[in-house]
This record gives structure tokens, C-alpha cells and sequence, in this order.
């Protein structure tokens, strides 16, 4: 609650006939009593009570008394007798309580009101009381039917109860927590989402009184920065025409260019500015300019009045407005927005020394001004005035400011200056449009006092113009290339009322400030506003708040850009991007944030679609081959038999086995993996089928294998082809039969298994070398799933590239927009030996190094912007049946450029085996 000026209190003696005997001066201003007379006032007079025994002694009473304007008045009225010797006498206290009943009244109001949830709760976790915007949030009919019917907040409204004791570690450590982030049930099972703040209230002995606190949902979303640097550029050509002084600094205060104005207040050309700097044309009194250049680089933002420097040593007094922004590719910079302000401060010290001099400056300004009638005639104006407007100052002092205003401003127009005159404020600031006496449109910044005399009463209006063509001209301008449907201003009314997106503004303690319109369209809530004691509630239908990070920005200080956020409301897939930038006053403080949120649901559902048309259960694709797989994946899913997955190495041979199980009936039961070429043929044994304590040296204790470990499930045996003859034979019988034996075990157990093999070697080849038996392959080869090298199914690259860039930007938290057109093209040529394995981690390393924006072709390995020529044989070589030499292991790898899958391929051998002649040759 605001702090109030202490309450006025007057003492008022009265006889026991009832006669005002004495009052003090505060109780005579209260009561406009007048004392003076013959005859005193009796108290019935007073309008406080009928008689002067109510209140009881020592007991106060709350009572209304109007004033002489009707207006009510409430006084805490309180008793007590004294005793002088004679007659009795009262002394009555009266406390003006007036403006405190209109505090308790205006917050009540704001607590019944107030579109965001306010609750307050006890310590165990029980809500004592909620407003009626909380209830609507969460489903409930009304409070006390959310009260009544949540009686352990922990358990019934958290989803996720560690929240709860996050919230209420955070109130015991500090005493209060603000943008906890926590989901919440609704009474109709759905889930809300809802970032908190709450603090303890304790009585005056310290102890725990209560929790309070409010719900608020959070938002948001920036525009991209894709278009920024374009932004900065034209930004140079507005500043040229632009009536203040505009520079470009970089980080330590060097200055990159100025406009024409700027040159014109420091007295020095573009290229003097340069060599001095922002320290040779700003007197660095107290270390001014240090502490702004500081606040610059902390909060981004710095705006306060400074002191101008010339080439004669004339100092001035300088109004600035500076902005940071990163530059890329190196330190950041910032915009000065100057303004030489010597003319309004003399105006000023003038107008405090005499009417006289404020009329000369009032005439010589080079700020068009005038005075009003409060019916709006003209009744003195200045040159400027008439310069802007095209009229002579004597045409002008027969029209009325309306005669000048564009017929589409006029009804604003008059809708500000009655409020104003109502007493709404003291002054306004609008920008509207004049018609010049040439008939061309001029656009002014206009600011109007209403200037009143020493009663209070008004006297006339008095507007200051700024023409403002070119800003506006500019603008429009850059609403046009920014696609925005309507015009932006510069005050921040019509910068709300144009943006499509949803914007809160919110001070450091989280309160909000301002919302626009958008809110209710992108998010579904109606308007965010503060309630009492500064908590903020959300009414509507959003089911979880986007402020993280808004709490994010105000914790840190610094903006959070395209944070992507999915809705839980009354409308759930509502996606979301959110922007929060730090807010600097006028002195350059950080003042709080403000969050903007783009609704981008139907570029995220395009996505989705996109996705879901050209992939299948993970596996990504939209060529004929892969389609026609997908097909068989769907048949296979819903029966038992064994399934065989070949192809070449990394062209995602374990997807498809992931597909066939999660696609079918055992989905609920597990899909146990294992890598048979990882293992040596003992350690694969007791892996597949477990061992007994005992069976072999180091097996200390009973271990289930891999085939009980996936009972009711499958199994997923990778690299099947390197597995010895000895468990081949174990394998083709548990195939056959459904039974297997643990090693050194005699008992037979049952295998409910379904088995998924896959393998990138010649199976048939092996057979004829004798080293895969044929049995076992036709067991395995019920059905064979045959996947193709990515060079053979090149029109799916663009969606495995596109898929992986998004993954990888989203696991290291990066702005990464697209690929290039010459990247596509470096893609596409490249003919991927390690197939989609190998273009993954190719995304990923240019996931790495690309900062932000587009993906160029600096950020790919080396191998593919320059791949040495391969020569691929066109059909395998034989298997060797006998050792290899070291002069064939090493043309293998020289010819697969050290891809040892490819060379052992080129051998016609599997990887164990060339790992094992290359450890026998001493080949590296």
C-alpha cells in the first residue's frame, strides 16, 4: 500500500449541557468551526453524533460527516471525560481518516477486480483466501468454492509438488519469492501454468501470520533479429533529416558517425567528432560521462542531461537518450540521441524572473508556441509557430487551433484537451497532423499545459509544436519494410495500439505497468494490472504464464531473445516466441522489463505437418525408397516374426528396429539393445543369455541376460554379423524353440522375445566364406528390411539437415534461422559415405560454430567443403577366408580416407576383424 501524510487529528471540549466550550486549530479546520461569535455551537451542531454520550468513553467510532461541497468526509471519533472540579467536561478526538477509507476502498476494489489471481494461504498449505480472478483461472466457480475445495495445496494443486516446497524453501530463506515458475491443476483435471510471487507476513512478534502472493501467466515474443543490420542502415538515413543530434558510439565512447544536427550543436564537423570522441565534446564533470557510458554498457539504456563541450570551451547543458545494441562481429555499440537545451533551460530561469522576458523568449523560440483560449482560439503565437503551420502570426490570431488541425485529428484533438480540462493531468503529449495554409500536411510532436492561476482556476492552454514530418515520414517508412498493418509512433500509446503482438511492461518488483490489446488476441487474457500490496493476477484462460523470461531479464538485466514457449490453456498447441528486454529511466536505472509474445502457432503447426508428412515414428524422409519402407514398418509392427534391418553403417538401421517395436503390441514392454561386435564372444554369451555364479572366472553372482531382461518385449541385436559360430548355434536355437540356458546353468528358460537383428556386412557373402551360418540367416531373414544410403535417396537431405539444424540450435540454446543456399549445395553434392550418421554430426559442428542467423559454409567440417575424391568399388571384394596382410589393411584405409567401416567393407571383412589384424599388423 502507498504511504499516506500522517493522519490529521483536532481535540474539540465540550460542556456536559452539550456547548463546544474550546476547540484547537486543527479541529476548527476539520469542522469549520468558528468560535469568535457570542454564541458557541452546540454539538448536535457538529454533524458527529446526536449527543455527546455517544461514543461510550474510551471507545472510538468511524462516523461520516459531509463537507460544505457535499463531498464526505469520515472521522474516528473518540471520547473521554474530565474533571476540572465543576460540571464534567468531554474531550473528543477526531482523527481525519478520509483518505485512508478511499485507500481501503479503492484496494478492496482492486483486490475484487484485479485480473490476476491474488491468494493468501496459511504456512501448512491451505489457501485462506483467494480473489475471484484466481478462481475464474484455475475453473472454480467462485473463491469459496476453490477454498473449500483445495485443502492441501501441495498435494491438489501442484502438478509437481517439489514446486511447493521450492516456494516455501525460497519464503523461509528470504521472506518472499517472486517468478517462481510452477504448473498448477485446474478443477477440471486440465493444467495451468502460472509463475508466482508471494512473501511472508508476520506479526509484530516475528512469527508467521500468513502467506500472500499472486498468479500471473506469462508471455511473449520479440521480433526477430534477422533484419536488424538492415534496420541499422536505414536507421542512418532517418537520423539525417532528424531535428535532434544523432551519433553512433561505440562501446568506450568513440564516435562512428553524426548527423548534421549533431555537428551543428558541438560546433564540429563529422570527422573532429571522430577524432574527439564522446570525451572531448562532453564535459566529463564528476565523472558524468564515465557513470553514463557504465549504465550503457550494464542496462542498455541510459538517458539523463549531460554537459556539452565546443571548440571554444563554451559548455552547455545537453538532454541524452542513448541506446545499446550488439554489434555483429564485434563490441557493442549505442545510439546518442542528443539535443541542445540551452534555449529551454534560459526559457525556463527567464520565465522565473519576469513575464516580461518570457514573452521575448516565448516570441524568439525556435519551438513553435502559442496561447489558447480554453475554447481553443488562438490568442499569441511565434514565429516557429507560424513558420510551421504557413501562416502569418496575424492569420493565425484569427483562427481557432482547431481551423489548423487536420479534420481526422479534431475529435482526438478535443477528447484530450476536456480531459484535461477536466483535471485527469496536468499536461499531454500527442502527435497529430496540421494542414499548412499551402494545403500541405505537416505532422507535430504537440505538448499542452493547462495553465491555471493562484485559486486553481484555469486560464489558458499553452501547446508547444515540434514539427515532426520527417520522423514520421521515416517511420512509416520503416512500418512498411517491417510489415506492420498499422502506424507506429514514437509515444508508446500508439506503439501498443499498432503492434500485433502481445506486450506487458512491468516494473523490477514484477508489478505490472502497461499492456496492449494484443494480449487478449495472442493469449486469450484480458488485461494485466496491479493488485493490492503490488501483486499482479492474469484473469482469462492461460493455463501457464511465459514469464520466465521476464523473470529471467529482470534477475539478470539483460534481454532474452526467441524463447519458444507451448500453451497450456483452453487451447492447447498455442505456441509462442517471446522477447524480454531491460527498461532504463530517465537517469539511466534499470526500471523493470517488458515481454513481447508472437503467436506463431501456424508456422509450428506447418512444421508439425511437415514433419509428420515426411517422417515415420523418428525416421525422416520423403523419397519413394523410404516411403515404401515406412509401409513394411507399419505391416511389421503388428506381428511376431523376426525381422532382419540392413544396410550400410549410420543409415539408421536402429530407428527402424525402434519403429517396428514402438509401433506395435509390445510397445508397453522394453526393447533391450545390444551391440554384438562391442563384446568378445565370452562377454556376449553371459550378455544375451546371463550366467550363474560360478559359470566363468570374475562371475561372482547370478546376472540375467539380455533375452530375460526383454521377456514380453524385443530385442535389438546390432552388428549380428560378427558374432561367433558358437553363439550363432545358441542363437538359431533360441529362435527356434523359445527356450535358452544361462551359462553354467542346466535350467531351460522360456524367451517371449521378439527378435530385431540387423547387421551392415554380407550376410550371403559370410555364408560362402563360412563364417555365418546359412540356417540361422534364413531364420533371421524372414523378413528383410532393406535401408538405403543416403546417396541414394539425396532428395531427403534437405529434411534430415533442416531436422538436425533445429535439434542441435535448440539443445545449445541458438538462433540459427536456415541453411544458405551454398550449404544446401555442399550438402547435396557430398556423397556421404557415413550416410545419415554422418550428416548429424555434420549439423552438430556447424550448430557449434554458427553463432546465430544462417548457416554458411565456413561452418562445416572441412571434409565436406573439400571431400577427396573416393574411389568406391563398385561391387565388394570377396571375403578373405585367410589372414590380411599389412599392405591390404593399409590400401583399405588409405582408399576409405581412414573410415574404418568403409574399409573393413572394402575388405570384405567386419570391424572386429579389422580391428584385430590392424592391432596384429601394429597397422595405426
Amino acid at each position: 500500500m502507498a504511504n499516506h501524510d500522517p493522519v490529521t487529528v483536532g481535540v474539540v471540549l465540550v460542556g456536559d449541557d452539550g456547548i463546544v466550550v474550546e476547540a484547537d486549530i486543527e479541529a476548527r479546520r476539520l469542522l469549520g468551526l468558528d468560535l469568535s461569535g457570542e454564541a458557541a455551537p452546540h454539538w448536535r451542531a457538529l454533524g458527529l453524533s446526536e449527543s455527546i454520550h455517544t461514543p461510550p468513553a474510551g471507545q472510538g467510532r468511524l462516523v461520516r460527516r459531509d463537507d460544505r461541497n457535499g463531498a464526505p468526509r469520515w472521522f474516528l471519533l473518540s471520547k473521554r471525560p474530565l474533571r476540572l472540579g465543576g460540571d464534567p467536561l468531554y474531550v473528543f478526538s477526531l482523527a481525519d481518516l478520509t483518505r485512508l477509507v478511499r485507500d481501503l476502498d479503492k484496494y478492496e476494489g482492486f483486490f475484487t477486480n484485479a485480473v490476476e489471481g491474488i491468494f493468501q494461504s496459511s504456512p501448512e498449505g491451505r489457501f485462506l483466501d483467494v480473489n475471484p480472478a484466481l478462481a475464474r483461472i484455475l475453473g472454480y466457480e467462485s473463491p469459496g468454492d476453490m477454498t473449500t475445495a483445495l485443502t492441501d495445496l501441495r498435494s491438489e494443486l501442484y502438478v509437481d509438488p517439489a514446486d511447493r516446497d521450492k516456494l516455501l524453501e525460497g519464503l523461509a530463506r528470504d521472506g518472499q519469492v517472486t517468478g517462481l515458475e510452477t504448473r498448477f491443476y485446474r478443477k477440471d483435471g486440465g493444467i495451468k501454468w502460472i509463475s508466482q510471487a508471494a512473501r511472508v507476513v508476520r506479526d509484530e512478534r516475528g512469527a508467521v501470520r500468513y502467506i500472500e502472493g499472486l498468479n500471473i501467466d506469462i508471455t511473449a515474443r520479440k521480433r526477430a533479429e534477422e533484419a536488424y543490420n538492415d534496420i541499422l542502415e536505414r536507421y542512418r538515413s532517418i537520423v539525417t533529416g532528424s531535428i535532434d543530434g544523432v551519433i553512433l558510439c561505440g562501446a568506450d565512447g568513440e564516435v562512428l558517425t553524426a548527423n548534421p544536427e549533431t555537428e551543428r550543436i558541438f560546433g564540429l564537423a563529422e570527422a573532429e567528432l571522430a577524432l574527439a570522441g564522446l570525451s572531448g565534446v562532453i564535459h566529463d564533470a564528476d565523472g558524468a560521462l564515465d557513470l553514463a557510458l557504465g549504465t550503457l554498457a550494464a542496462t542498455g539504456r541510459f538517458r539523463g542531461e549531460l554537459t556539452g563541450l565546443r571548440p571554444d570551451g563554451t559548455r552547455f547543458p545537453l538532454e541524452v537518450s542513448a541506446s545499446g545494441f550488439p554489434h555483429k562481429g564485434g563490441p557493442n555499440h549505442g545510439v546518442w540521441i542528443v539535443r541542445d537545451v540551452t534555449d529551454r533551460k534560459r526559457a525556463e530561469d527567464v520565465l522565473r524572473e519576469s513575464e516580461e522576458k518570457f514573452r521575448r523568449t516565448f516570441d524568439q523560440s525556435p519551438i513553435g508556441a502559442s496561447i489558447l483560449s480554453l475554447d481553443y482560439r488562438f490568442l499569441r503565437v511565434n514565429d516557429a509557430l507560424a513558420r510551421i503551420t504557413g501562416y502569418a502570426q496575424s492569420e493565425l490570431l484569427e483562427k481557432s487551433m482547431l481551423e489548423v488541425t487536420h479534420p481526422e485529428d479534431v475529435p482526438e484533438t478535443i477528447a484530450w484537451a476536456e480531459r484535461l480540462l477536466a483535471g485527469e493531468f496536468d499536461r499531454y503529449e500527442i502527435e497529430k497532423r496540421y494542414v499548412r495554409g499551402d494545403g500541405g500536411i505537416v505532422w507535430v510532436h504537440l505538448s499542452v499545459r493547462l495553465i491555471r492561476d493562484v485559486a486553481g482556476r484555469p486560464l489558458y492552454l499553452m501547446p508547444m509544436v515540434q514539427d515532426v514530418t520527417e520522423r514520421v515520414r521515416a517511420e512509416a517508412g520503416m512500418r512498411a519494410l517491417l510489415a506492420e498493418k498499422e502506424s507506429l509512433r514514437l509515444n508508446l500509446e500508439a506503439v501498443f495500439r499498432a503492434i500485433p503482438d502481445a506486450i506487458v511492461v512491468v516494473d523490477t518488483r514484477m508489478r505490472v505497468i502497461r499492456t496492449n490489446r494484443a494480449l487478449h488476441d495472442v493469449c486469450f487474457v484480458g488485461d494485466i494490472k496491479t493488485g493490492p500490496g503490488g501483486q499482479q493476477v492474469v484473469a482469462g484462460s492461460c493455463r501457464r504464464g511465459c514469464f520466465a523470461a521476464l523473470r529471467e531479464t529482470l534477475s539478470t538485466q539483460k534481454p532474452v531473445i526467441e524463447y519458444r514457449v507451448e500453451c497450456k490453456g483452453q487451447n492447447p498447441g498455442r505456441v509462442v516466441v517471446i522477447n524480454s528486454m531491460p527498461l532504463t529511466g530517465e537517469s539511466g536505472e534499470f526500471d523493470g522489463a517488458v515481454l513481447i509474445i508472437r503467436d506463431i502457432t501456424r508456422l509450428a503447426d506447418l512444421e508439425k505437418r511437415l514433419t509428420d508428412l515426411h517422417g515415420h515414428r523418428g525416421m525422416i524422409g520423403k523419397s519413394k525408397a523410404m516411403r515404401d519402407i515406412y509401409t513394411v514398418l507399419d505391416q511389421l509392427a503388428d506381428v511376431d516374426t523376426t525381422v532382419l534391418v540392413t544396410g550400410e553403417s549410420g543409415t539408421g538401421k536402429e530407428l527402424a528396429a525402434e519403429a517396428i517395436h514402438y509401433g506395435g503390441a509390445r510397445s508397453r514392454k522394453p526393447l533391450v539393445k545390444v551391440n554384438c561386435s562391442a563384446l568378445s564372444d565370452e562377454l556376449l554369451g553371459s550378455e544375451l543369455f546371463g550366467h550363474v555364479r560360478g559359470a566363468f572366472t570374475g562371475a561372482i553372482r547370478d546376472k540375467v541376460g539380455r533375452f530375460e531382461a526383454a521377456q514380453g518385449g524385443a530385442i535389438f541385436l546390432d552388428e549380428i554379423g560378427d558374432i561367433s559360430p558358437r553363439l550363432q548355434l545358441g542363437l538359431l536355437r533360441v529362435l527356434e524353440s523359445k527356450e535358452f540356458e544361462r551359462v553354467g546353468e542346466a535350467k531351460t528358460r522360456k524367451a517371449d522375445v521378439r527378435v530385431i537383428a540387423a547387421t551392415n556386412v554380407d550376410l550371403p557373402a559370410r555364408i560362402r566364406a563360412g563364417l555365418f551360418r546359412a540356417d540361422l540367416y534364413y531364420r533371421l531373414k524372414v523378413v528383410e528390411v532393406r535401408l538405403p544410403p543416403l546417396r541414394d535417396r539425396t532428395e531427403d537431405i534437405p529434411l534430415l539437415a533442416e531436422h538436425f539444424m533445429r535439434q542441435f540450435a535448440a539443445s545449445f540454446g541458438k538462433t540459427i534461422s536456415r541453411l544458405s543456399e551454398e550449404v544446401m549445395g555442399v550438402l547435396m553434392a557430398y556423397p556421404w559415405p557415413g550416410n545419415v550418421r554422418e550428416l548429424k554430426y555434420a549439423m552438430e559442428h556447424a550448430c557449434v560454430l554458427c553463432r546465430e542467423g544462417e548457416i554458411e559454409p565456413g561452418h562445416l567440417p572441412p571434409e565436406l567443403r573439400s571431400p577427396a575424391p573416393r574411389r568406391l568399388a563398385e561391387t565388394p571384394p570377396p571375403p578373405r577366408r585367410g589372414g590380411l596382410t599389412r599392405e591390404a589393411v593399409a590400401a583399405a584405409l588409405a582408399e576409405a580416407d581412414g573410415n574404418r567401416s568403409l574399409a573393413a567393407r572394402l575388405l570384405g571383412v567386419d570391424r572386429r576383424t579389422l580391428y584385430r589384424n590392424m592391432d596384429r599388423l601394429d597397422v595405426g
